[in-house]
């Protein structure tokens, strides 16, 4: 950076820096292990033989959940991808294009991928089947919103527990939207601020990404799913 600064420093503008993409994960962490997976089982009455029927009806609600948000709010059912190579964000830009939508949910698209999670197996030692930690593939809900404080983001949600939940945000949309609540001007090229006019203030805007509180911040998306 201190090269670039020096080789080119008569034709920069300025300098700012910050946050550009981030990413959060969560997890039901009393369900994040087998045996505290088995224990909740056991609490709810299900017996370990019977997660796999148990733990497909609770993917279904929540698929069928998302398929009702996505209704309500776009008019659209849940678009699958039959390959996880397939560019989400991309088709959530085109979708939003179409769609002429400016804040609020985008769309929801649901893709298997892999995750870990969990399986009942046949144990000699107990006599009965016991619940154990498994890689596997099961279905993902991508919930892309524009928002209007952070501007285009997304919900990964994985169907099958430990349910995982991850929120990817953009830092560089979210300083475009606190630059236009402040009515900073700039220029922008996709995911690069060519000019701000005020870069004191955008490196202001920038710091106090920093001081947010995450939880408070990230516990707000998550009733949204």
């Amino acid at each position: 950076m201190d090269k670039l600064l020096h080789k080119y420093g008569g034709k920069i503008k300025g300098v700012i820096e910050g946050f550009d993409r981030i990413v959060f994960k969560g997890i039901l962490r009393p369900l994040c292990f087998a045996l505290g997976m088995q224990a909740y089982l056991s609490r709810q009455s299900v017996l370990n033989k019977d997660y796999k029927d148990w733990i497909m009806n609770k993917s279904a609600v929540i698929i069928q959940d998302a398929e009702e948000l996505s209704k309500r709010e776009t008019g659209m059912s849940i678009q699958y991808l039959p390959s996880c190579h397939i560019r989400k964000e991309e088709q959530a830009h085109n979708q939003q294009k179409r769609l002429g939508k400016n804040s609020g949910l985008i769309g929801v698209w649901s893709c298997v991928e892999s995750c870990n999670t969990f399986k009942a197996a046949f144990d000699k030692t107990a006599g009965f089947p016991q619940i154990k930690p498994e890689q596997s593939r099961c279905k993902h809900l991508y919930f892309y919103y524009d928002h209007e404080d952070y501007g285009f983001m997304s919900i990964r949600l994985q169907t099958w527990a430990p349910f995982e939940v991850q929120i990817a945000l953009n830092g560089r949309e979210w300083l475009k939207r606190l630059l236009d609540k402040s009515g900073n001007k700039y220029v922008l090229d996709g995911n690069k601020f060519l000019d701000v006019e005020d870069y004191s203030l955008a490196q202001d805007l920038l710091d106090s990404q920093r001081s947010i509180r995450w939880i408070e911040m990230l516990s707000g998306f998550i009733p949204e799913v």
